[in-house]
């Protein structure tokens, strides 16, 4: 992390970020879930969920060519903003109706949207260096395992006292969350973008973005295992929850040290993939798929709790390393002026496949056991990620490594080409 010192204060004010946004998330959706269930009924937290992910959903690929067109700055605060306000709004809809809950639940969720790809941008403009990359990438993923415990765990404490207080304490954090963004200048990219994107349609925009795939095969190999990792593990917390409840005959303790097993062990991936070297990355990657699918399903082989949370923290340690050089591939040879873009298409795409697979395993579940739903989405995961370091990683091992900070140049023509 040594590479980050010059500007390492701004990029902890961006981390700080980034951690009252995924703590208000978690502490939201714990509210949301227990309130739903304890109120109504299963089908209608699917429904809820379902129309709460959607605008997230669709909003995503216009959030990557608006941060790639305007101020980064201002697109986050605004972001936090009205993150902040519907979930205010999902705490005084609990007196009115589920549709409307579940209508400041979307709103949230698409101004959500907007997060990500005006973190990355703005990232990546404070830290210029190659290595520094990787490092921040990595730093991010623990700050998600972080919040995964914390946000979880308070927003179960604050749902069992009162689910007003849960919502509060959300939009609360939210809203803190803005602080460290107020604290930080505007990147000095933003100059020179703005002054061009004016001329030039969202359509124009967001075309440029699927058009330039074709010339970036790195990218694209990226986003495609990430809609065959979608489809596979779509229904990750469903079959966690099941297997939990079901084949370890447990209840929501035993649930929820399962997931600080997940936050726990996403952290210690992330640290471990800081310490590779930038030649080890992609088969790095491509074992981290391989393994997350043999230990998830072997771990409905087994009937024990420990067996299940050592496998789980197996599993989940592959995730951190995952998630940790997910970003740092996806954009290695991506110039500054489709970052945005290509980031958003990326969780869209993912995000969509993780929608289809939530509804089909939904139906697997209701003709087969979750023992072997969870031992076939493990194998698919082992396959995919063979497949993609023999199509993909292996041959794009000499494009990665002669890819550096030249693709900050706004128009580097050779940078798209390569």
């Amino acid at each position: 992390m040594s590479g980050l010192r010059p500007g390492n204060r701004h990029v902890m004010l961006l981390w700080a970020a980034s951690a009252g946004n995924e703590g208000a998330s978690w502490i939201m959706l714990v509210a949301v879930f227990v309130y739903v269930l304890h109120h109504f009924s299963a089908s209608s937290l699917a429904i809820v969920e379902l129309v709460g992910t959607l605008p997230a959903l669709l909003c995503m690929p216009f959030a990557g060519a608006i941060a790639d067109r305007h101020d980064v700055r201002r697109l986050a605060l605004g972001s936090m903003t009205v993150q902040a306000l519907s979930l205010l709004g999902v705490l005084v809809m609990l007196r009115v109706g589920l549709w409307e809950i579940a209508a400041c639940y979307g709103l949230q969720g698409a101004a959500g949207a907007a997060w990500p790809p005006a973190r990355q941008r703005w990232l990546y403009a404070l830290v210029r260096e190659d290595r520094s990359r990787a490092a921040a990438n990595a730093a991010i993923g623990s700050v998600s395992g972080v919040m995964t415990i914390a946000g979880a765990a308070l927003g179960g404490i604050l749902s069992a006292w009162s689910t007003s207080a849960a919502l509060s304490a959300a939009a609360g954090l939210q809203l803190a969350a803005t602080v460290p963004l107020l604290a930080l200048a505007r990147p000095a990219f933003q100059q020179g973008a703005q002054a061009g994107g004016a001329l030039r349609s969202l359509h124009a925009d967001l075309a440029e973005g699927f058009t330039a795939l074709r010339a970036l095969p790195l990218a694209r190999s990226v986003i495609w295992i990430g809609i065959s990792w979608g489809l596979i593990g779509g229904a990750y917390n469903v079959l966690l929850s099941a297997y939990v409840t079901n084949d370890l005959h447990g209840g929501g303790l035993l649930l929820g040290v399962f997931y600080v097993v997940d936050g726990a062990a996403v952290i210690l991936g992330s640290v471990l993939a800081v310490r590779l070297r930038r030649g080890s990355h992609l088969a790095a990657y491509a074992l981290a798929y391989v393994l997350q699918g043999a230990a998830w399903g072997a771990m409905f082989l087994g009937g024990r709790p420990a067996w299940g949370a050592a496998l789980l923290a197996v599993m989940r340690t592959a995730s951190g390393v995952i998630i940790a050089l997910d970003t740092t591939i996806l954009l290695a040879t991506v110039p500054e002026r489709l970052r945005g873009r290509i980031t958003s298409l990326h969780m869209t795409t993912y995000g969509a496949a993780s929608r289809v697979a939530l509804a089909a395993f939904a139906g697997l579940l209701a003709v087969t056991g979750v023992r072997t739903v969870g031992v076939v989405a493990g194998a698919a995961s082992v396959i995919v990620g063979a497949a993609w370091w023999s199509l993909n990683g292996r041959r794009a091992r000499p494009l990665y490594m002669s890819a550096t900070s030249a693709a900050d140049v706004p128009d580097n023509p050779d940078t798209v080409s390569s």
